[in-house]
């Protein structure tokens, strides 16, 4: 039987990874990315004739609909599209707020409703979201992505539930410092220095751990044996201020 999936945010990292594992299994991919550059080479490094690549700003409601209307329904919908935040209270215009929330937390709500209905005919279908480690715990100057995470974290988990007797799974990954070039663009070069190299994990191992929580239909997964491990001390008030002292730039 062939599958298909769509996977956003696909030009590198992650979802690069995801469209990797899954064009060696032979995956048909619907491949979105917002760049491209990056999108292009992208297909020259994957080299898989079953992907269609294409270039839509997920930031935009509009580009939503035209996935949703457009697209084969998948068997498999990889949420991954995101980028790294970081600012202090007040930092952030609105306009870039609303942008951020809407790339990360409604245009990834509204994608999922917008193909659960053609799921649900097949009575059949994954869903995977992309969070962070940051939904669950405190991160200072960097609260818009932290809430922005945990609102998909609980929108995941609560419809994990909710769509278990029709045969949908949902699981959400929380991984924590994963070895992209999202922290580059994002301007936070310095965290390559400061963060320590056990507390990187690298995206190959973030799904091959994600796919197989989600073929077993589990709710959440943090990958990585380090942050299993730390997670329940992820808020207290001595791990907070290592966090902060760690990310500090000098």
């Amino acid at each position: 039987m062939a599958y298909r999936a769509l996977i956003t945010g696909s030009s590198s990292g992650i979802g690069f990874e995801y469209a990797k594992y899954l064009s060696q299994k032979g995956w048909s991919l619907d491949l979105v990315s917002q760049d491209k550059d990056r999108s292009l080479e992208s297909k020259q490094n994957l080299q898989y004739e079953k992907a269609q690549f294409h270039t839509f700003d997920l930031g935009k409601r509009e580009s939503i609909n035209s996935i949703i209307n457009s697209f084969e329904t998948p068997d498999l919908l990889v949420a991954n599209a995101g980028i790294a935040i970081n600012g202090a209270i007040g930092e952030i215009k609105q306009t870039e707020k609303d942008y951020y929330y809407y790339l990360m937390c409604g245009g990834v709500i509204d994608l999922i409703e917008g193909f659960i209905p053609k799921m649900t005919e097949k009575n059949s279908g994954r869903i995977v979201i992309i969070s962070s480690i940051g939904a669950t715990t405190a991160m200072p100057k960097s609260s818009l992505y932290s809430s922005i995470k945990s609102g998909v974290h609980a929108y995941g988990r609560s419809i994990s539930t909710e769509l278990q007797d029709k045969n949908i799974s949902v699981t959400v990954s929380l991984p924590g410092y994963v070895k992209t070039n999202a922290h580059e663009r994002a301007g936070l070069n310095h965290l390559k220095d400061k963060v320590p190299w056990w507390m990187w994990i690298n995206a190959k191992q973030v799904v091959i751990e994600t796919e197989k929580a989600s073929i077993q239909g589990k709710a959440d997964v943090i990958p990585g044996k380090v942050y299993k491990l730390v997670r329940p001390f992820l808020n207290f008030n001595s791990a907070i201020k290592v966090w902060r002292k760690i990310t500090k730039r000098n």
